[in-house]
């Protein structure tokens, strides 16, 4: 029987573009579209990252996002990585948990532009990538999750390696080494979340910076495990810290579409939020809110999502990161505000609207199914709102209109017009573009 990393090996390596269903083309096109706009959009996080590339210095074969600075391929995965990923508004997997288009974009452009890849080439890679992380995360999140292991920096190696294989053009063989290289490659914690500390933004880089590095790897003659995902020491065991049954996994590669269920986030908030924060501004429009008007709010979750780290927390605020993370700071803007920014992810000394924080409350219920939720606000004239979602992650499985109406809400935090159009005429042609073309539309200066 084959194992896993052979499964996925025989499907991505062969993978083209005329393989792929013309929805899933579509797909990968606004997907793509979505990553690269939220990464030219304001941020408050990524300094670190492009002083890294300057601390680095010059290279080629590749480039920075924004600034356009020619750097070597995989220094262009790890910071892109983290311009995609710094306002936590890119794309997510939900079953997995797992924000594969971070992790896998940054790791295939930057390859790709040092290959003059052509576009066509760069979606095949790309369906290749989130299939895989798809495949090898999903039912194995909800479980790695509570032992402290972040999804996306456990998972999103694992596309990336695919992805970047695929670019490379292995084989099945070589794709397979690919991939079970890429499982020592692989992790982060959540511990991040409750520190207010900066590895969320890096876990990202070092998925597309190691799945590069596998991939590349296993093209120069280096091995991995056969059995690296199911062996009695392999990857799943030292995760789940337990046996499981793996019999079925990636055995649906081709048949079943990952990519479809990727859903988009319309806030600089954690994905968990985003239906809860979205509605909370509707719910604020509709009945004239003030933080004056509120007495009291209480959010109800599923447990596994209250208990997510950093989600129920009134502080204290070390940073963007865990800011994003709580329901309770990102409700309190969206109540105040009206709206939720970037810059304010740095309001964790505004006494005004931590008071108003802190009279929200995290509630968890058994009853409430994942991406669903319950808001309910107790305003001091003795009145009640309430509000109830049964699947809020369904509002933002955004087509092609839909992704362009959310990009024009944004354009106060984006480039001109100008850039933007760009972008959005060359991402929405990839197919007929090259890889060098698609970089080229995100500078900005």
């Amino acid at each position: 029987m084959s194992t896993i990393s052979e499964r996925v090996a025989a499907f991505t390596s062969g993978l083209t573009i005329d393989a792929l269903p013309a929805d899933v083309v579509e797909k990968i096109r606004v997907t793509l579209l979505h990553n690269l706009a939220v990464a030219l959009a304001d941020d408050v996080v990524t300094g670190a990252s492009f002083r890294y590339a300057d601390a680095v210095g010059q290279g080629s074969g590749a480039r920075l996002f924004r600034t356009g600075k020619a750097v070597a391929p995989d220094t262009a995965a790890f910071v892109n990585a983290t311009a995609i990923h710094a306002r936590a508004q890119d794309d997510v997997y939900f079953p997995g948990l797992t924000h594969v288009g971070a992790t896998l974009v940054p790791a295939v452009l930057a390859l790709g532009e040092s290959l003059d890849a052509p576009g066509s080439e760069l979606v095949a890679a790309l369906a290749a990538g989130y299939e895989t992380a798809g495949a090898l995360s999903q039912g194995f999140a909800p479980r790695t999750t509570p032992r402290g292991f972040r999804a996306t920096g456990v998972y999103g190696v694992l596309g990336a390696a695919a992805g970047a294989a695929r670019l490379l053009g292995l084989d099945a063989a070589t794709t397979a080494n690919a991939i079970g290289i890429a499982t020592s490659l692989a992790g982060g914690t959540n511990q991040t979340w409750v520190a207010g500390s900066q590895e969320w933004l890096f876990q990202v880089g070092f998925c597309a910076r190691n799945g590069l590095l596998a991939a590349r790897l296993a093209a120069a003659g280096g091995t991995g495990a056969p059995d690296a995902f199911e062996g009695a020491q392999g990857f799943y065991r030292a995760l789940l810290g337990e046996e499981t049954d793996l019999s079925a996994v990636a055995t649906d590669l081709g048949s079943t579409w990952r990519v479809r269920e990727v859903t988009y986030k319309p806030l600089p908030v954690c994905a968990i939020l985003q239906s809860p924060v979205t509605d909370a501004l509707g719910l604020r429009d509709r009945h004239e809110l003030t933080p004056e008007l509120v007495g009291a709010a209480r959010l109800t979750l599923s447990p596994g999502e209250a208990a997510y780290p950093g989600t129920d927390s009134t502080g204290p605020f070390r940073g963007a990161g865990d800011a994003l993370m709580s329901a309770q700071f990102c409700l309190a803007v969206a109540l105040e505000k009206g709206t939720v920014t970037a810059q304010d992810l740095l309001r964790t000394d505004d006494d005004g609207l931590l008071d108003l924080a802190r009279r929200i409350e995290v509630v968890p219920d058994p009853a409430m199914a994942s991406r669903s939720f319950k808001l309910e606000i107790d305003l001091r004239d003795g009145g009640r709102v309430e509000y109830v979602s049964a699947d809020g992650a369904a509002d933002f499985n955004w087509d092609r209109a839909g992704l362009l109406a959310q990009i024009q809400v944004m354009a106060g935090e984006l480039p001109s017009s100008d850039i933007v159009g760009g972008l959005v005429d060359t991402v929405l042609d990839v197919e007929n573009r090259s890889v060098r073309d698609v970089v080229s539309a995100t500078v900005t200066s």
